[in-house]
């Protein structure tokens, strides 16, 4: 055999090596391999979406828009089951500390536009008080829509 025909085979034979592998290197990294050992690296952080919030912005003149937030919180690695049955707790926080800054306009710009900032900033503080330091890494706004009524 010559090198150039010898060089083709062990490509070949490497190729087919590495498909047949491949599939139990997944299995292994998804924990169903012998002794369950992971070879995946984990990230960092996982996410939890929350269902939507929808809250209405009343003032003097009555109900004048609505409000709509999808809410992701970005969570350590390994956390999300320990935050889902906390979810309805977090909505009510979150819906009583923006329920009145809304009406009020206290998270409103120029032109009766949210300050996606504010709001940021508000759903932080409350991610905080309820689940404590260091439980979630950033609040995020997933969606954030508006519409006069």
């Amino acid at each position: 055999m010559n090198i150039t025909k010898l060089t083709s085979l062990c490509c070949i034979l490497g190729v087919l090596l590495t498909l047949s592998v491949t599939p139990a290197m997944a299995e292994e990294a998804e924990g169903g391999g012998e002794g369950g050992k992971a070879l995946a690296i984990k990230p960092d952080f996982e996410y939890f979406e929350m269902k939507p919030i929808i809250l209405p912005i009343i003032t003097d003149k009555g109900l004048t828009q609505q409000v709509s937030l999808v809410i992701s919180l970005e969570l350590p690695y390994g956390t999300r089951d320990d935050i889902k049955p906390l979810e309805p707790k977090l909505a009510d926080a979150y819906i009583g500390n923006l329920y009145g800054a809304l009406g009020s306009g206290g998270v409103m710009m120029k032109g009766n536009i949210i300050d996606v900032v504010a709001v940021k900033d508000r759903l932080t503080k409350e991610t905080t008080r309820i689940l404590g330091e260091g439980k979630v890494h950033q609040v995020l706004l997933q969606v954030v829509q508006q519409s006069s009524r």
